[in-house]
């Protein structure tokens, strides 16, 4: 074969390795900053999900200065496989919802954030960013399947009574049941909630809470770690009750959950950030529970009739 059409093929063969310039095509910050991140994590660059993989890439942040920076190291020389670049540019260009970014190197990133280990250098918003930063707030926590209506009015009336206290907003995870009662039940009365996601912004999970989502988004806030382009996995559910847990500052609230729900993720990470754990008294009631009773020196119990209380 002549050089020159050895040279011509080998050229066309490196030029159709490299992919379009995705990043140049967004111009907004936090498009970058998803599309950047999540290649990174396609990629196999970096972790994402864990508490371990948030404190390395908080490290490698603040040593390189920018996300920016750390992609820069990874694909300087090697850019990143098209198929990955193509559908991530995909997933973001199809989002036309606003929402917003920031890391722990910006100023706006919520300090209550930086107070503990494991928690997420890079979230995505939409919605009051502020709410992060309120100083009384309180998680709603607990299983999926919560059908006993005296057990959902219970969870009602504390909900009620804590805002009556002044706490401001109530922090939950936007699953089904308890999670819908906690964030429902604060909209109702007129205060304010913050739903974390296990999923990117551009994922209704679960549909059936679609509209909650957006209604939450629109006049409140939703939060996430995840960066759109990336799918989604059973781990990234039971690690963002980090992120619950540290934004609710003044600890949680069990509505009701088994030695085997995904609500112990939240406790335990509760107790280990030395924050009250509030039980519902339908927990102890259930023989199979016996982590209400091997924790019983570490949570607060809440009496179904605490009505007549003056206080929880």
């Amino acid at each position: 074969m002549h050089p020159r059409c050895a040279e011509g093929i080998a050229t066309k063969s490196v030029k159709e390795r490299v992919p379009p310039v995705y990043l140049d095509q967004l111009h907004l910050k936090q498009q970058r900053l998803a599309w950047m991140h999540a290649v990174l994590v396609l990629s196999k660059k970096i972790g994402i999900g864990s508490a371990k993989v948030n404190d390395d890439l908080r490290k490698a942040l603040m040593q390189a200065g920018s996300l920016e920076n750390i992609y820069k190291d990874h694909f300087s020389m090697i850019p990143v496989d098209e198929e990955v670049a193509r559908k991530v540019f995909e997933k973001i260009q199809k989002f036309d919802a606003d929402f917003d970014a920031v890391t722990c190197l910006d100023e706006h990133y919520p300090n209550v954030l930086n107070q503990y280990a494991g928690t997420p250098p890079i979230i995505y918003f939409q919605g009051d960013l502020d709410l992060a930063s309120v100083d009384r707030t309180i998680g709603f926590v607990g299983t999926r399947e919560l059908f006993d209506e005296s057990h959902r009015d219970h969870g009602r009336r504390v909900i009620r009574r804590l805002a009556n206290s002044g706490y401001e907003v109530v922090v939950s995870g936007l699953a089904e049941g308890s999670d819908t009662l906690g964030h429902e039940t604060a909209i109702d009365n007129g205060g304010r909630t913050i739903a974390v996601l296990g999923t990117p912004l551009n994922v209704h999970y679960p549909k059936s809470n679609a509209g909650l989502q957006d209604e939450i988004a629109a006049h409140h806030l939703v939060i996430t770690e995840y960066p759109i382009g990336i799918g989604s996995f059973g781990s990234y559910f039971a690690n963002r009750n980090r992120t619950t847990v540290a934004l609710s500052t003044g600890g949680i609230v069990v509505a009701r959950a088994g030695d085997k729900s995904g609500t112990q993720h939240a406790i335990r990470i509760c107790l280990e950030q030395h924050k009250p754990v509030y039980v519902l008294e339908n927990n102890i009631r259930e023989a199979s529970y016996t982590w209400v009773v091997k924790n019983k020196d570490r949570i607060k119990l809440i009496r179904e009739n605490f009505d007549a209380g003056t206080s929880i």
